[in-house]
């Protein structure tokens, strides 16, 4: 497969796709509201018994591929269904879907006549510890929100664990909710750096509490792992400015041609290719004395 702005996905056997990762030299931070506008149409519902959340990252033709977490499609006996935003309900395949080994990571595919928009995957390390980020998805309903509805929410990077189990070593505050599973989490740029699956929690007697940190696999440990399972990676950075192109300088093959004087311009060439000079015109000879005679109105 291939995937921002773009991708190559074939089916049968092995899956390829193709990939495109933002690469910029210097990236400016986007408006929260223009970053949650766009995480809306990239954000998809994965409606089953368990439903959870995803992100769509590649379109090739008519079929879309979504990432998520592994435990949102886990179970091969359940029916899933991708739910885009605009409601729209396409089935999912379950012989496409790729699991990937020892993290908790999955894609699965969808097809469909509409344009959805992709989600720009960061080609980078993953947010640093203090960078603002920004989770989505379609939490379960609770007591005041009783529908299923998306949300966008942000928060900060508190920590990275490099001995996370499941790939889940991004640390952050954001405030998540059940339903969220597979969601993206969203640098300042808009680009996908992370999928949100977890929440750290306490024990309260019999009953575990969140604790108000959260936790999701950095995009890099699905870049790294993707080939892996079949999936095709195929990088392309954004064009950059190219400088101009330097006015050639004359050199001694290329000579200014002579200009010739008024009157004295060629009207012919020899066989062999010399310009042939038109007859010198009589002088004027001036009546006057101590004067120059005059050829043409030149002197001579």
């Amino acid at each position: 497969m291939r995937f921002n702005n773009n991708p190559t996905v074939v089916l049968g056997g092995m899956l390829t796709a193709s990939v495109v990762c933002l690469q910029t030299q210097v990236a400016l931070s986007l408006p929260s509201s223009q970053i949650g506008k766009s995480a809306k149409n990239f954000t998809v519902l994965i409606a089953s018994d368990y439903p959870g959340s995803g992100v769509i990252i590649n379109k090739k033709d008519k079929t879309y591929t979504v990432l998520t977490a592994e435990h949102v499609v886990r179970h091969s006996d359940f029916e899933y269904h991708v739910v885009t935003q605009d409601g729209k309900k396409h089935p999912v395949k379950y012989q496409t879907v790729k699991k990937f080994p020892g993290v908790d990571l999955a894609v699965v595919t969808f097809t469909s006549d509409k344009n959805y928009m992709s989600a720009k995957l960061a080609k980078s390390e993953e947010a640093g510890i203090g960078s603002v980020v920004y989770t989505a998805g379609y939490p379960d309903p609770g007591q005041a929100i009783e529908n299923r509805i998306f949300q966008f929410t942000d928060g900060k990077v508190s920590g990275v664990n490099p001995k996370a189990k499941d790939g889940y070593s991004l640390i952050y505050t954001n405030i998540t909710r059940k339903g969220m599973s597979g969601g993206p989490v969203l640098n300042t740029n808009g680009e996908l750096v992370g999928i949100h699956g977890r929440a750290e929690t306490d024990v309260q007697g019999d009953v575990q509490v969140k604790a108000g940190l959260n936790l999701g696999i950095p995009i890099k440990t699905f870049l790294s792992i993707a080939p892996k399972v079949g999936i095709k990676l195929d990088f392309k950075a954004q064009p950059t400015a190219k400088p101009p192109t330097p006015k050639p300088t004359p050199t001694a093959q290329q000579q200014t041609p002579a200009v010739q004087p008024p009157g004295f311009q060629p009207t012919s060439t020899t066989p062999t290719g010399t310009p042939r000079l038109p007859s010198r015109p009589k002088p004027i000879r001036p009546k006057g004395t101590g004067q120059s005679p005059v050829c043409a109105g030149s002197r001579c």
